[in-house]
């Protein structure tokens, strides 16, 4: 694994030890590039870690893509941004393929184990809960349906 950065080592490590101690009932594992992925239910979840700040800091970016391949219509997309509003940790977004995400991200250096912990456990939790509503809506895949 190659790091761009000191702070991104640096973050990479202390985050790998809390994934040890918070996600031991989860199966997660080790990702090619600074981070780390994890499945429950039926939504895989990426976290990983970004240089930021002029190289001086980094970023803890959790990310699940939630569907692909739904029919993105305007009732979809006003689903999406209502649901946004009420939620207390991350966001949806669609990427330039039209995949749904959600994510959250939080900054390195001032990151705590229980941060953390709530941003994974927010993300996982939203992701495996709307795979199923969006795709029973909209169709598409959830991550689940897509792993060989």
């Amino acid at each position: 694994m190659e790091f761009q950065t000191q702070a991104q080592q640096e973050c990479h490590a202390k985050v790998a030890g809390w994934m040890e101690e918070l996600f031991e009932q989860i199966p997660w594992e080790q990702l090619d590039e600074p981070g780390f992925g994890l499945f429950m239910g039926s939504a895989w979840v990426e976290v990983r870690i970004y240089p930021w700040h002029e190289d001086e800091d980094s970023v803890v970016n959790i990310r699940s893509t939630v569907v692909s391949g739904a029919k993105m219509t305007p009732e979809l997309q006003t689903f999406l941004l209502r649901e946004n509003a009420e939620m207390r940790f991350g966001a949806f977004s669609v990427n330039d393929v039209g995949d749904i995400l959600f994510e959250h991200t939080i900054v390195g250096s001032t990151c705590d184990s229980n941060e953390l912990e709530a941003s994974v456990t927010a993300v996982l939790a939203a992701a495996d809960d709307y795979d199923d509503q969006i795709v029973e809506r909209w169709g598409g895949e959830r991550a689940l349906d897509r792993t060989p």
